[in-house]
């Protein structure tokens, strides 16, 4: 067991072994080198030395104390016993005999050193490779070892501080890594954090601290992220494409960014087919792959042809052993494709498929020389007809040519949205390793921080928390929503960084932040003239109306409220955060979730207590955000019974007694636009009726807002709503309190 406190002490036992001991009260052996004891006629006696490789040793010394030679064979030695730390010289091994592994255990906590859940060593399943491993579950693999370095980690080997090996000592039974430095101008070290992250780490020198050389895993080096028949690329988003000739098995999760079900084949295959060549990518696991030496690259397509259960095939180089023939019968998992910008990196797989998923260019190659010889012997009017289909071909060779230049990872993947993706480390340089200094807001989704990139751009990083409302699902829907819209009241996405469990968004910067930070300021609320709020007012119905009617999908935005409108540096505003929002179809005009998600004061009655949304959802949560605009003062949930706290009942019941311009903010000058004024505060109340038939629509309420003659009905009861605390985050449906309108929601997920 550990230590209680600092009082424990390291000293010789009487047996001659090395032992940490308990001090505190009764003296208690907590851990001992475990070795034979020393012999009582025994000329020599045992010392303990810490090199300068950072190997603490125990060893027989000779009769002088001080005579401590370099040669000495070592009788215990710290190397053998790794803890979370891996420095050069050591050896992550295993012995496929006797089932010995030396591997890297990480801690329980960065304060914890006791084990923790995360181990890495070398393994060997038909060739060596370095396993991550959460218990006994597979987190991260490097691939196998072919004589240079490990097939997935092409940027791990590249460098001029290191060189990495993987030895076998068929002898012993024994298979292990190890590093060693070039030079002596470098301290290195791998470090296994508690969250399973892989660090190798050298000493700068000029810094005085240690910088980071590599970490994993990365997106794509998560374990069968993208299933069977899936492969994932870095530095493209989503991360998971079906090879090619395949298609997702669960498209409703894949969508969702939950690729691990993988991929099933377009065509069933049977014993025919042929292969696709899938250049640069990591080869697959080999847990459902035969291994075969002196096997020529002909000899091993012909193998894998021939076996109707064979789905690929691979020449792989493997360092001294030369070329082996690898086939593989059943999914292909961990497949990871490299960018063109690592040209060296990986190698070829061949994929068998249908003969309908091969290359439509080498189909159409083959149609051709067919028609080609046809026409050969054919007459001269056969010859004209040659000639148009030679210009055809070539026409629709530089379609395809031009098509494939906007494919990423050409001949693997299918189409999809791609989204600008930054390193981790690039954000962190960016935020000043997400200082408090560069903290510029904070949500139920978590913290956003200003960034400046290499090239002097800001950018405003939200990055999410491990508890945050806005999880995966969320994290997917607003990437994937946000790059298809363009309109100058939306925020712009300039892309997207995940790492593990990390997700954070990279947005343009805007210079004034958020609206809140204004309209709820007392001493900036006086900034805004009555012309600018209206023009905030103007702007989101614009943002909204592009989201409801003109945007190539029909988007409920579902929390719309001031901390999601940003303001530039010209104070327009820009409606953000699209975590949240739900795609329409053309038309869709309703629909029902047991899933309420929202920030409580500005969902509509409908949709907090029985899920249903609408345009109207968004149309009602403007009308609120009009009356704080035009009053400086949060709504604080819709409890009619509070009036007091409650914004929406005070402008009822200001309206009811016509005396609504009481409702104005005091910093406010109003005199000159007082009916102005009033019919914001009139089209407000339209848009926060209790029925939502009776709420007008965005671009209903853009033409009120922009015409002043057009004529405005009377607005009617608004629809009110109490919850039990404004701040919660879930509220259950044996928590009812009632007014006008029951709670009787399944879940309610606040913001």
């Amino acid at each position: 067991r550990p230590l209680n406190d600092s009082t424990g002490l390291l000293k010789f036992a009487d047996d001659g072994n090395l032992a940490v001991l308990n001090k505190d009260g009764d003296v208690e052996l907590l851990w001992s080198t475990g070795l034979a004891p020393a012999p009582s006629n025994a000329t020599s006696h045992r010392v303990v030395q810490l090199l300068d490789s950072g190997n603490l040793v125990v060893r027989d010394a000779g009769n002088d104390d001080t005579d401590v030679v370099p040669g000495d064979s070592f009788l215990w030695q710290s190397f053998d016993e790794p803890g979370n730390t891996l420095l050069p010289g050591m050896r992550l091994l295993v012995n496929t005999r006797t089932g010995l592994s030396r591997r890297l255990r990480s801690w329980k906590s960065p304060d914890d050193p006791s084990p923790g859940k995360y181990s890495y060593g070398i393994e060997v399943d038909n060739l060596p490779r370095l396993v991550l491993r959460e218990g006994s579950v597979v987190k991260y693999s490097t691939g196998f070892w072919y004589g240079a370095r490990f097939t997935g980690t092409p940027s791990f080997n590249a460098n001029t501080v290191f060189n990495t090996s993987v030895v076998v000592n068929s002898g012993a039974d024994e298979v292990y890594y190890t590093d060693t430095m070039i030079g002596n101008s470098s301290l290195l070290r791998v470090l296994l954090d508690p969250s399973g992250t892989i660090q190798r780490l050298v000493w700068r020198e000029d810094t005085r601290v240690w910088g980071t050389l590599w970490t994993a895993p990365s997106n794509c080096e998560q374990f069968a992220i993208c299933g069977a028949f899936g492969a994932c690329t870095e530095g493209v988003f989503p991360f998971c494409r079906c090879m090619r000739g395949f298609r997702p098995r669960n498209p409703q999760e894949w969508d969702l960014g939950n690729a691990t079900d993988g991929c099933v084949r377009n065509t069933t295959l049977g014993c025919g087919g042929g292969f696709l060549q899938v250049a640069q990518v990591k080869l697959p696991e080999l847990d459902n792959a035969t291994v075969s030496t002196g096997v020529s690259p002909e000899e091993c397509r012909d193998r894998c042809g021939r076996d109707c259960s064979c789905t690929a095939y691979a020449a792989a180089e493997v360092g001294e052993g030369g070329r082996r023939c690898i086939t593989w019968s059943g999914g292909l998992l961990n497949v990871r494709g490299f960018s063109n910008a690592n040209p060296n990196a990986g190698q070829k797989l061949y994929l068998k498929v249908s003969a309908s998923d091969l290359d439509p260019e080498v189909n159409d190659s083959h149609k051709k020389r067919k028609k080609l010889t046809a026409v050969a012997s054919t007459s001269v009017v056969s010859g004209l007809v040659l000639l148009i289909l030679c210009c055809f071909w070539i026409n629709k060779k530089k379609t395809i040519i031009g098509r494939r230049k906007h494919q990423n990872a050409e001949g693997v993947y299918g189409e999809d949205t791609e989204v600008p993706l930054f390193d981790y480390e690039t954000i962190t340089s960016a935020t000043n390793n997400f200082s408090f200094g560069n903290k510029i807001g904070e949500g139920g989704f978590g913290i956003v921080y200003k960034g400046t990139l290499d090239d002097d751009q800001e950018v405003a990083v939200k990055r999410l928390s491990g508890t945050s409302v806005q999880g995966l699902i969320e994290f997917m829907n607003e990437v994937k929503l946000i790059v298809k819209l363009q309109h100058k009241n939306l925020v712009q996405l300039l892309g997207c960084c995940i790492r593990g469990d990390e997700r954070m968004l990279i947005y343009e910067y805007m210079q004034n932040r958020s609206l809140d930070s204004f309209v709820f300021d007392e001493t900036k609320r006086g900034q805004l003239s009555w012309r600018m709020r209206l023009d905030i007012i103007m702007g989101i119905a614009r943002g909204l109306l592009y989201l409801h009617h003109d945007s190539r999908f029909k988007i409920i935005h579902r929390d719309l409220k001031a901390s999601n409108i940003l303001l530039d540096d010209k104070m327009n505003p820009k409606i953000a955060d699209f975590g949240t929002a739900r795609i329409f179809g053309a038309d869709q005009n309703v629909e029902k979730t047991r899933r309420v998600i929202g920030t409580y004061g500005y969902m509509s009655p409908e949709y907090a207590i029985h899920g249903i949304i609408s345009i109207k959802s968004d149309v009602y949560s403007f009308g609120i955000l009009t009356l704080e605009i035009i009053s400086g003062t949060k709504n604080r949930g819709n409890n009619e019974s509070e009036s007091h706290l409650n914004l929406l009942s005070q402008a009822w019941k200001l309206w009811q007694e016509g005396n609504c311009l009481e409702l104005v903010d005091a910093t406010t000058t109003c005199s000159s636009y007082t009916t102005q004024i009033m019919r914001c505060i009139q089209v407000a109340l339209l848009c926060t009726q209790k029925c939502s038939i009776d709420r007008p629509t965005v671009s209903t309420v853009v033409t009120m807002l922009a015409n002043e003659n057009v004529p405005l009905p009377q607005p009617k009861r608004p629809g009110f709503l109490i919850l039990s605390n404004s701040d919660s985050t879930e509220v259950s449906s044996s928590s009812k309190q009632f007014t006008e309108n029951e709670i009787t929601m399944t879940v309610v997920e606040g913001r």
